[in-house]
């Protein structure tokens, strides 16, 4: 299945829309590595917006004060998060693991 073809005026909005996605996931994880929210407030946000809900988990715990690749890998595996998640696609007991775990 091909692509389809945009016109101009359409390839140009994709790009608007998709720096304004880059813009506020980058002040998301900024404001998350920063400690102006809590790992549960970030999940509810994400959640809610549709431009935060499609960032992997793995990238979220990253953003969190001491916690690198290695432990938020251990982390997911330690819950049974599978490291494609997305925010969008976390259960209920998978966040309140999450929350419960980065609260230690």
């Amino acid at each position: 299945m091909a692509t389809p073809e945009l016109t101009s005026e359409q390839r140009a909005a994709a790009l608007v829309k998709a720096t304004e996605v880059r813009s506020a996931r980058r002040v998301f994880k900024e404001a998350l590595a920063d400690d102006k929210m809590t790992l549960a407030d970030a999940i509810a946000q994400a959640k809610a917006e549709e431009a935060l809900a499609g960032i992997r988990v793995h990238d979220l715990l990253q953003c969190l004060p001491g916690v690198g690749p290695k432990r938020a890998s251990a982390v997911m595996e330690e819950i049974g998060i599978s490291s494609a998640r997305r925010i969008r696609g976390l259960g209920v007991h998978q966040v309140e693991a999450l929350v419960e775990r980065s609260s230690r």
